[in-house]
């Protein structure tokens, strides 16, 4: 019998954590007598983490309590449960950098842990010869090139967006295939993971000048680049050093790359070597004309997965695998593991540059070629390139240059989250939220494709999403997009909002794009959408229905209770219903359904109707959050009333003038200077703080407080529907510092506390990089400062800004139809007046409506025909005169002001006065929900 039959598990179990990503690949061994054994290198910090076997089944994933993280420490026994969950982790505080060991014992009565520092790190013996060789490579440099016009070149703008850092800070980036690598500068340990599915490739990363290591725990300051991160170094000899790390895009190539540098500014000897998850036992390794390549066996192999590693680079080198004893700083310094592979590339000559290239693939001919490729092609400039490109296909360059930089690394960092895992897709979050979402998804993809002038990106992922709606028409599901793709063979429907969100953002890329025949194309899916609320999830009243846990609003107790009901109809599921019945009616037009536009608009019109009828109250002036199924409202204040205003493309399912009073009502109770609250401070469920509580567990206040950073999106387009665009970029400029100086440095959380921590700072809660945070970020700028919102079906782009006062000027070029753009040029001049310099990239068509904001908030409109551009505009909007081309025109008011109505605008405060029933006992709302004869709503 083997020691695996002898186990008391007869699956692997493994250490998973935020140490390594929640990945499995520090398995537990188990000696025998119960026990399982895994040497850790955990950093000075604080750990969270679980015991589970790979799947992270029910029955196997162990931690200390059901509910609530538990703390361990140092040589203290701690009782496992089986227990698996969100929030109720293990911690462990570890003292200093270095091994511990943890271990578990498993008896028919008890299951329990023990952490002990110390542990072996040997270099394993190996079961081949260690490898060896020399390559002679001719070095290739490339060159970037720049837009030209105004735009910055590649040079001034990375120099622009570098986040410089003195210590330690988090990072992450995307291979746009199926992997990611989140790192932290200043240091080895846990320093960061190049991650895919429930492993990784390529962690820390090592380099030498002259034999020494450049110690990035000492580095003078890292800078984080969109492209990459650079450490920076003096040594001895006062010689000045970098080390940068790169990992490349796959969307071009469809294959995952990356790249580690060092440049030193006197000629020297170089070596780098990069940390592989290949254990020596386990690998083969042999040369190629140009490098080496690594294969892992045979048996260890996972369809899909690469298992193949091409090593190149572009100077004459030698390659060796070094040891413990010939590299010390490998064990001492990077705590390097014993058993894995140890490359070493050293430049033959004194260089004072040298570029490495890893390249992994799914087969060894392919990794060969690419890595050979990166070398012939200069894999740095094509990478910087990419990334420039990317970062300057749509441009907005304002006099605020904070500002400029968190718009920039919102963009890239929206980047990140684009896969093909599952089809082209948006992983909604890192790291525990790396599936595709459909409402995550299709919220995110105005500002990570749209605005970007990304169309076919916007379009193939549509068409993923589409190839997925279930067609079985007696399933409550039928017409459906799925809310969640975990895997090809892993798809839940269980939302009523992520269909709705797809149909928005079809209407969405179809204005963007002109692309009136993917409009016939798309039209049958719409089409069943609509059928399948009409069979399945209709009331009386023209309403869409839906189960307590179906909005965005999802967190279930347990998985089966919710913990913030909204059955049987929100408020924002209304206005995303009312939206899609318009595009309805529009693909209708565009196909001469006579019959269905007539159909399609007449549920419009009785969704309107029904809805200012029944949410609206008249009596204390407010929005219900919800419907009961008595039709009963239920006031609560939350956050989504203001999708009311800003989900339908017209603005009109509530009257203008009661839009107006539900932004002030929501913008004074919930907005606070840091992001707008889910639930109101008043309300006896308010939840203060997110995570780490005694009182409760987290997901008691995901939605019941906490702050969700893409709730500013639709708060800051609510402001600038009713011309408050100064108050809205207070929120933005908060939210710039957030993306450049908090957490994950250019990415933005999921989540914050609602209140201040007791050192008066924000607390970053959820997944550390969040999909719609950034994308909407990213679309305000676009959308609603700058106001570009092209109407190409129509035949004409939308420009109307609304700027903040602080906007001296700003410069951008705005995506649309095949290849065109509209370029604005804008400068306030004396006395507020405006001065707008208009033109189209290529030649057009198409006409130019300019929305103008008056200094009362009142809107007016001017039309521009193709020919008359290019133009300069000059607009008083004290006067409300304009000027076109040194001719006075006429303007229509299009929208009066509704100042009086809004009024002045203020942040509201976190009031400490306050007694918060959750925070005055255990469980409170948890045991509010269990007694609430709720529906149990499991997927």
């Amino acid at each position: 019998m083997s020691i695996i039959e002898q186990a008391p598990f007869k699956e692997q179990l493994y250490v998973k954590g935020t140490f390594n990503g929640w990945g499995d690949d520090t398995p537990m061994t188990y000696i025998g007598e119960g026990c399982y054994q895994a040497v850790v290198c955990f950093s000075a910090d604080l750990h969270n983490f679980k015991i589970s076997d790979q799947q992270g089944s029910e029955s196997l994933s162990f931690a200390a309590d059901k509910y609530k993280a538990v703390a361990c420490h140092l040589k203290q026994p701690q009782a496992l449960i089986p227990a698996k969950g969100i929030g109720n982790d293990l911690t462990f505080l570890a003292p200093d950098t270095g091994l511990y060991t943890l271990s578990v014992f498993a008896s028919d009565e008890s299951i329990e842990m023990v952490i002990e520092a110390g542990g072996e790190n040997l270099d394993s013996e190996p079961s081949r010869p260690l490898f060896e060789a020399n390559f002679a490579v001719d070095a290739v440099a490339g060159a970037m090139k720049g837009k030209g016009n105004k735009v910055l070149s590649p040079e001034q703008l990375f120099e622009e967006l570098a986040i410089n850092v003195e210590q330690s800070a988090p990072f992450v980036f995307g291979d746009n295939i199926d992997g990611y690598f989140d790192g932290v500068t200043h240091g080895y340990v846990a320093a960061g993971k190049y991650r895919h599915k429930q492993g990784w490739y390529l962690g820390a990363m090592a380099s030498f000048v002259d034999g020494m290591l450049n110690d990035k725990t000492t580095a003078k300051e890292a800078r984080i680049y969109p492209y990459g991160v650079t450490h920076q170094f003096t040594d001895n000899a006062w010689n000045d050093i970098e080390e940068t790390f790169m990992l490349f895009s796959g969307q071009e190539s469809r294959q995952r790359s990356a790249a580690i540098k060092v440049r030193s500014a006197k000629p020297a000897i170089l070596s780098i070597a990069p940390q592989l998850n290949l254990a020596m036992d386990s690998s083969s390794v042999k040369a190629f004309d140009g490098g080496v390549v690594y294969a892992l066996s045979e048996e260890l192999r996972q369809a899909g997965t690469p298992s193949f590693i091409a090593l190149c680079a572009n100077q004459s080198f030698t390659f060796s695998e070094t040891t413990f004893v010939d590299t010390p700083e490998l064990k001492d310094k990077v705590h390097l593991s014993g058993h894995h592979v140890k490359p070493l590339l050293t430049s033959s000559e004194l260089q004072t540059e040298m570029t490495i290239y890893l390249a992994f693939a799914e087969t060894e001919a392919e990794a060969i070629a690419h890595g050979r490729l990166l070398v012939e092609q200069d894999g740095v400039s094509v990478h910087l390139q990419q990334v420039y490109d990317m970062l300057t296909h749509s441009y907005l360059w304002t006099s605020d240059r904070e500002y400029n930089r968190a718009l920039m690394w919102a963009k890239a960092a929206g980047k990140v989250f684009v896969s093909t895992e599952f089809g082209k897709g948006i992983w909604a979050g890192l790291p525990w939220f790396k599936d595709c979402w459909g409402r995550d998804s299709f919220i995110a993809v105005p500002g990570i494709t749209l605005v970007n002038g990304d169309f076919e990106d916007a379009k193939t992922i549509i068409d993923n999403f589409a190839s997925m709606q279930l067609a079985d028409e007696t399933n409550v599901n039928f017409g459906r997009i799925p809310n969640r793709v975990t895997s090809l063979t892993n798809i839940i429907y269980n939302t009523t909002d992520g269909t709705p969100w797809m149909v928005r953002e079809v209407w969405d890329y179809l204005r963007y794009s002109g692309d009136k025949d993917y409009a016939k194309a798309i039209y049958p899916v719409v089409q069943t959408y609509i059928a399948g609320i009409e069979k399945h999830y209709l009331d009386d009243h023209g309403l869409m229905t839906h189960r307590d846990p179906d909005t965005w609003m999802d967190a279930k107790l347990e998985g089966k209770l919710p913990w913030s009901a909204r059955g049987t109809r929100a408020n924002d599921i209304q206005a995303l219903w009312y939206t899609s019945l318009l595009v309805a009616v529009e693909l209708a037009k565009l196909t001469d359904d006579a019959q269905s536009e007539e159909h399609y608009q007449q549920m419009a019109d009785r969704v309107s109707e029904s809805f200012q009828k029944l949410f609206w109250d008249q009596d204390q002036q407010k929005l219900a959050d919800r419907l009961h199924s008595d039709d009963l409202r239920d006031l609560q204040v939350r956050s989504n009333q203001l999708m009311t205003v800003t989900v339908p493309f017209d603005n009109g399912l509530l009257d203008k003038a009661i839009g107006a009073k539900v932004v002030k009502n929501a913008v004074s109770e919930l907005l606070f200077p840091w992001g707008i609250t889910s639930l109101s401070q008043y309300d006896p469920i308010f939840h203060p703080y997110h995570a780490n509580r005694e009182e409760y567990h987290k997901d008691a206040a995901y939605h019941n407080g906490t702050i969700w950073g893409w709730n500013a999106g639709f708060t800051v387009s609510s402001l600038i529907e009713y011309g408050y665009a100064d108050f809205a970029y207070e929120l933005t400029k908060n939210l710039s510092d957030q993306i450049l100086y908090l957490g994950h440095r250019g990415a933005m959380s999921e989540n914050l506390d609602a209140f201040l921590n007791e050192q008066g700072g924000l607390t970053t809660t959820g997944t550390y990089a969040q999909a719609w945070s950034v994308s909407e970020f990213t679309r305000n700028g676009y959308q609603d400062y700058v106001g570009f919102k092209p109407e190409l079906l129509s035949g004409k782009v939308v420009l109307a800004p609304c700027l903040p006062s602080s906007w001296q000027q700003f410069d951008a070029e705005l995506r649309f139809g095949q290849a065109n753009a509209l370029s604005v040029g804008y400068q306030c001049l004396e006395k507020g007046l405006q001065r707008f310099q208009l033109a189209y990239m290529e030649s057009s068509a198409v006409q130019l409506e300019l929305q103008l904001m008056a200094s009362d908030k009142a809107k007016y409109q001017l039309v521009l025909e193709a020919y008359e551009l290019p133009a300069v505009i000059e607009f008083d909007p004290v006067d409300v005169k304009v000027v076109v081309n040194d001719q006075v025109r006429d303007l229509v008011q299009v929208q009066p002001s509704f100042a009086s109505v809004v009024g002045g605008l203020a942040f509201a405060k976190p009031d400490h006065a306050l007694v918060f029933p959750v925070l005055q006992g255990q469980h409170v709302l948890q045991q509010q929900v269990e007694n609430a004869n709720l529906a149990l709503a499991t997927d």
